[in-house]
């Protein structure tokens, strides 16, 4: 009796690691998959082996080999998601646009709930690099949609703000600045952009106050500037392909240098200038669009 419930409890186990094993060949756990392919233990063994290949390169930063295995485990199953959406990114860091976007539509096909795809299509025509591609409306659609499948999501709601500076829509980018300063209280971008708008509406303390906490939050890196005074840059992570499509990032890791010691009611003036003279430039330069 005891020798059968062994057994019948093995059986269980078996059939509950196949049931999970299948489960992570459809695709990524946190996206809901419709692929419903018959599953053959020998094409998930292939697929694994591609795709953890894949995932190696891809660390590495061996992209080409990345999206040759990438492509190989796609040619196994042409539904699963993280592949989709990582091939997607390999395609972009070789501004290939058009592949990048084929995999991310794809996706969003293939899960119409997929935030990840719906951020990635909207930094897709978001991006500065590629004016045949810069769309600020298509990108705020895609942007909108990831926002509205979750509301906590930083990302998309930064980038409606940034869409709405670009667009010179002064209040909606207020608003939008505004709540992003009670969801992250450590994001210079934020405050920057809220101090620079509160400076061209006039308000001369929100300016200051603004440009205050940007400098506050970040200083991390010694350089030096024109006057060959100790200074420090804006807090920021390694640049990648997705911050070389910035606009405003891109700005201020390049431009915004925080003098050691300063009078920040006499930076507060030139740092909004400079960044308003960048974006009357960005807007002639990419509004043909």
């Amino acid at each position: 009796m005891i020798g059968k419930k062994n057994i019948f409890i093995a059986l269980i186990l078996l059939l509950a690691f196949v049931g999970i094993t299948i489960f992570k060949y459809t695709g990524h756990s946190n996206d809901s998959s419709s692929s419903t392919d018959l599953v053959k233990p020998d094409s998930i063994q292939k697929f694994w082996a591609y795709y953890n290949s894949a995932t190696d390169f891809r660390l590495q930063g061996k992209v080409d080999s990345a999206i040759k295995n990438y492509q190989e485990a796609l040619n196994i199953n042409q539904k699963h998601e993280d592949a989709l959406y990582y091939i997607g990114n390999m395609f972009m860091n070789l501004d290939n646009y058009k592949q990048a976007q084929s995999s991310w539509e794809k996706l969003v096909e293939i899960n119409p709930q997929s935030e990840r795809a719906y951020i990635q299509l909207g930094n897709l025509y978001f991006c500065i690099n590629h004016t045949d591609y810069f769309h600020p409306e298509k990108s705020k659609s895609y942007f909108e949609r990831a926002a509205s499948l979750n509301k906590e999501t930083l990302s998309p709601n930064l980038k409606l703000g940034e869409i709405a500076l670009f667009q010179n829509k002064s209040k909606e980018a207020f608003s939008i600045f505004n709540k992003l300063s009670m969801m992250d209280q450590k994001n210079a971008e934020i405050f920057f952009i809220i101090g620079y708008l509160n400076w061209k509406s006039g308000n001369e303390q929100g300016a200051i106050k603004g440009l205050e906490h940007t400098f506050e939050l970040g200083i991390v890196t010694n350089s030096t500037n024109e006057q060959g005074d100790k200074a420090v840059s804006v807090k920021n992570e390694s640049m990648n392909k997705k911050k070389e499509c910035d606009i405003i990032k891109n700005w201020l890791t390049s431009n915004l240098i925080i003098p050691e010691k300063y009078d920040i009611r006499k930076e507060m003036p030139k740092a909004y200038k400079e960044f308003d003279q960048y974006l009357i430039m960005i807007r002639k330069q990419l509004n043909r669009n």
